[in-house]
């Protein structure tokens, strides 16, 4: 990946003027990125929820969306431990 970050010596980051635009659009992308796995930890239980009112928690569907839902969560996880929220 290309950095378009610089962090000094006391740990704040700068970003060169050349590469402002660059930067200030990966961070857009970044932050629709983490917004809609925030959006899909919201949405997950709901539809669990209704597939198992519907009996359906064994088929591979319900499963797949567990499973989802815990890399999600992992994925939010690491981006918390990383000061990102």
């Amino acid at each position: 990946m290309i950095r378009f970050t610089e962090k000094n010596a006391n740990g704040f980051y700068s970003v060169p003027a050349a590469d402002h635009e660059k930067a200030i659009q990966r961070l857009g992308a970044f932050e629709d990125a983490y917004d809609s796995l925030l959006s899909s930890q919201e949405q997950i239980p709901a539809e669990l929820a209704d597939l198992r009112l519907q009996g359906k928690d064994k088929t591979a569907t319900y499963k797949e969306m567990v499973a989802q839902k815990l890399i999600n969560n992992n994925i939010a996880i690491f981006f918390e431990r990383h000061g990102l929220k």
